[in-house]
């Protein structure tokens, strides 16, 4: 009931902002060199093969306001393992508090040609988050988060193999220095930003999963970097004009499903599919004025192993993630709303497996099982009250957790209220308020932990050249 709600809401949403109410096109934005446009948006009088060297940095504050709590509600005492990660911060997940070099990439892109029809794009991360460092595990370093190649021989039919960002969700394809928001999402960043995990303890189930029916694994180690919206593979591409400053944007992407780490199985093979509709008044990147309806959806197999001390076996399933949604930019004002859902392989979360109450060894969970389900979305308002430069927002979204077994659904709530000045294009500094609430509706155990969430403060400085 409450979830139809939600999604009547967010409908609304969508057809009042239908007349005339940003949207970029991500697709072109980042997959291919415009003749005469730099990275940035720059225009200039002619093509040039020299590379276009660009980068930024993000370094945030944040302060959780919540309760870090070692409390067993199964076995009814302090136990030592903690059951509150939602109060701790990412990506290490050690404190409630402190100054982290979120973001530093590097990244080189260009033509190849001087036809422009061969384009590549090259990035690399340098920074404390879940490309680096996911949840304390710092055994991986540096990761080249895009690698690609860009052929543009064939009309309306643009080909990019190689690393990068797959097409899907708005929030996912979007440049991460653009948004004033500091933090993703519920949905997002539990069910769209993946950790990919391969090697699993045994199955739990009842009091051992919280008093669930769903199937969940916990992972046995942290060996991979996080998806970031990102995959090795193939894509097929391209915006075409049709009438009335009116475009149609699409993408097909065959994947391997292994995110951005350096694995060439293709295993858990996924396809992506992604398809936009968008009137454009003007602006450039970001700042593009314009009215984008878009829908995508991704679909995939996941494999897990699982070892129960003895014997080793093989656990198939799937993983389904799609979504509709609309932006809108023009006159300051910028809207946007999503409905997402989820299928087969849900995210539960993080859980800590070492007993010593002053240590943690985070693993991820999950519920395995095509029964499981998920839904979440937002709704964005941003004004700037100064163009460009002065602006204040608010964004509420949802998280429904495996709506499929009452003992352990979850529901995420957060409102998100900030502002942001802008020094110089993409430079500027952000301030957010994040007023966090989580459910757990049939489970008054699971109701006692959850109900250690707090608000967050975070505050994030943007630099780019």
């Amino acid at each position: 009931m409450k979830t139809a709600l939600k999604v009547k809401l967010l409908g609304l949403a969508l057809l009042a902002s239908s007349s005339q109410v940003n949207a970029a096109d991500w697709l072109s934005l980042q997959g291919e060199q415009p003749a005469v446009v730099a990275p940035k948006g720059v225009k200039v009088p002619y093509r040039s093969k020299v590379p276009k060297l660009w980068g930024f940095i993000q370094v945030n504050y944040k302060q959780d306001l919540g309760t870090v709590s070692d409390f067993n509600p199964i076995s009814n005492k302090n136990d030592g393992i903690n059951r509150t990660p939602f109060s701790l911060l990412n990506p290490d997940l050690q404190s409630q508090s402190g100054v982290n070099l979120f973001r530093a990439r590097l990244a080189l892109r260009g033509m190849a040609d001087n036809d422009n029809l061969v384009n590549y794009f090259f990035m690399t991360e340098f920074a404390n988050n879940g490309v680096n460092n996911l949840a304390g595990h710092g055994n991986v370093a540096t990761f080249f988060s895009d690698a690609s190649i860009t052929l543009k021989h064939v009309p309306y039919a643009k080909v990019r193999v190689g690393k990068f960002k797959y097409p899907g969700s708005e929030e996912g394809l979007q440049a991460v220095f653009v948004s004033p928001y500091i933090t993703f999402t519920n949905m997002t960043n539990q069910q769209l930003l993946e950790r990919l995990v391969t090697n699993v303890g045994t199955v739990q189930t009842g009091l051992a999963a919280g008093g669930a029916k769903t199937d969940h694994y916990t992972s046995s180690e942290v060996t991979q970097p996080i998806g970031a919206f990102r995959d090795t593979g193939i894509q097929i591409f391209d915006t075409v004009d049709i009438a009335n400053d009116w475009a149609v944007s699409y993408a097909y992407m065959h994947g391997n499903g292994t995110g951005i780490s350096n694995s060439s199985s293709d295993s858990q093979e996924t396809n992506y599919g992604f398809l936009a509709l968008e009137q454009t008044y003007g602006g450039r990147g970001y700042f593009t004025q314009a009215l984008k309806f878009y829908l995508w959806g991704q679909s995939g197999k996941r494999s897990l192993l699982s070892n129960d001390g003895t014997t080793t076996t093989r656990v198939d399933t799937n993983r389904k993630r799609y979504g509709l949604g609309m932006t809108y930019y023009n006159y300051g004002l910028r809207f946007e709303a999503e409905y997402m859902k989820a299928e087969g392989m849900i995210y539960t979360g993080a859980k800590d497996k070492n007993p010593d109450a002053l240590q943690e060894d985070w693993q991820f969970q999950y519920a395995v099982g095509d029964e499981n389900k998920a839904d979440g979305g937002y709704v964005n308002l941003q004004y700037e009250i100064v163009p460009k430069k002065f602006e204040v927002f608010g964004r509420y979204d949802y998280l429904n957790r495996l709506t499929n077994d009452e003992k352990a659904e979850r529901d995420f709530t957060t409102t998100t209220l900030g502002c942001s000045y802008r020094f110089k294009g993409p430079t500027r500094l952000d301030f957010n308020y994040l007023i966090r609430d989580i459910q757990a509706p049939n489970n008054a155990n699971a109701q006692t932990v959850v109900d250690n969430i707090g608000d967050r403060v975070e505050v994030q400085f943007t630099a780019a050249f």
